[in-house]
């Protein structure tokens, strides 16, 4: 920076914190003194204005240096989320797989075994059926009742794979809004998925001048000063 754009930059700085110093110690008691303010925030406003002149092109230059960093480092990032992604969805596959074999082998031996344990006790049942005693056929239902499958488990095979892991998680998907909207009672859970569209609102209320109704809605006239933007 040269020693004439500094002493510049400077006379700004002085100039805006004499603006604060100002503003602070403002007393609006008469039409004349709102028509002084205005002129002195004028002032500001071309001090603002030489402000920003003076940044807009090292904030330009910047953004531009930093949008071709940006481009620069995406052509191989990009190339190697790719091959990441493509890699990562048959690995997922093919675990899927695996775990569906598993559970599939596990439903065919517990099966197996339920069979089983379901003939013993028609074997032991049938026992019973022809002892005399009361008491040892009491004795053979109760063993052939205590018969019972052995729960069976059969677990998919674990890969470890450095530097990653599985997780598995779960995610909602409206469907439908109506049905959404209809269950959002106050304090629901459904009514916690919802969201306020305040710029929607406040558009729909520029627009109607809050003459239209709306259910839980209440409009309000609210009053700024408006400016013209440096």
């Amino acid at each position: 920076m040269s020693e004439e754009i500094q002493v510049q930059v400077n006379e700004l700085k002085t100039q805006a914190s004499g603006l604060v110093r100002w503003a602070e110690g403002l007393e609006v008691r008469t039409a004349g003194d709102v028509e002084a303010a205005s002129a002195q925030l004028n002032t500001a406003a071309k001090i603002k204005k030489a402000w920003l002149s003076y940044w807009k092109p090292i904030k330009d230059g910047a953004k531009k240096t930093h949008s071709d960093i940006c481009a620069k480092e995406k052509e191989l990032t990009d190339i190697i989320d790719r091959a990441r992604a493509v890699a990562d969805s048959k690995i997922l596959a093919w675990r899927r797989a695996e775990r569906e074999k598993a559970e599939a082998e596990q439903r065919r031996l517990q099966a197996e075994a339920d069979a089983k344990a379901r003939k013993e006790r028609e074997r032991l049942e049938k026992e019973a059926a022809k002892l005399k005693t009361p008491e040892k056929r009491e004795e053979r239902l109760a063993q052939a009742a205590a018969v019972v499958a052995p729960v069976v488990t059969v677990a998919a095979p674990v890969v470890v794979t450095p530097g990653a892991s599985t997780r598995e998680t779960w995610v909602a998907r409206v469907v439908d809004m109506a049905a959404l909207i209809a269950a959002a009672t106050p304090g629901s859970v459904a009514a916690s998925f919802l969201l306020v569209n305040q710029s929607a609102a406040d558009a729909f209320a520029r627009s109607t001048k809050g003459a239209v109704a709306v259910s839980g809605v209440v409009y309000e006239k609210v009053t700024s000063i408006a400016r013209r933007s440096v």
